[in-house]
């Protein structure tokens, strides 16, 4: 027996994540058109070390300058593993003029492998739904 909504929740859920992952694949192409170039390091990286997590994952922290001489950290928008970089290593980076948060190591894992999870997420919850829906 199935609970009542759960499939409108699945489907909901799976809208929500190809919703955000248009959005990164916007912010890309954004960051292909007008976005600075330059070069950042990886100055750490940060271990997730839950109790349930037996594989603990590795997120890069990345400094760089903007264009306007300032020191920028961010951390990438995708962890796993294979993704991770290591300290020291010198990356190419690409931010948007005024919005030097939204930068992007500009790696092809790392520019497309959020939208990539994003929409494999999205089609696994839309599918659970479908199928919930009409079984």
């Amino acid at each position: 027996m199935a609970v009542p909504g759960a499939d409108l929740l699945c489907v909901a859920v799976g809208l929500l994540l190809y919703a955000c992952a248009v959005r990164d694949a916007r912010l890309v192409r954004r960051l292909r058109r007008e976005g600075v170039r330059t070069e950042g390091v990886v100055v750490a990286n940060v271990v997730d070390r839950r109790e349930r997590n037996r594989h603990p994952t590795q997120t890069p922290v990345i400094q760089f300058h903007d264009h306007q001489g300032y020191v920028v950290e961010f951390t990438t928008a995708i962890q796993g593993v294979g993704l991770g970089l290591a300290t020291g290593r010198r990356v190419d980076v690409r931010y948007l003029p005024g919005e030097s948060q939204k930068a992007r190591v500009w790696m092809r894992r790392h520019i497309l492998g959020p939208a990539a999870g994003l929409t494999l997420g999205g089609t696994l919850f839309l599918g659970f739904g479908l199928v919930i829906a009409f079984s």
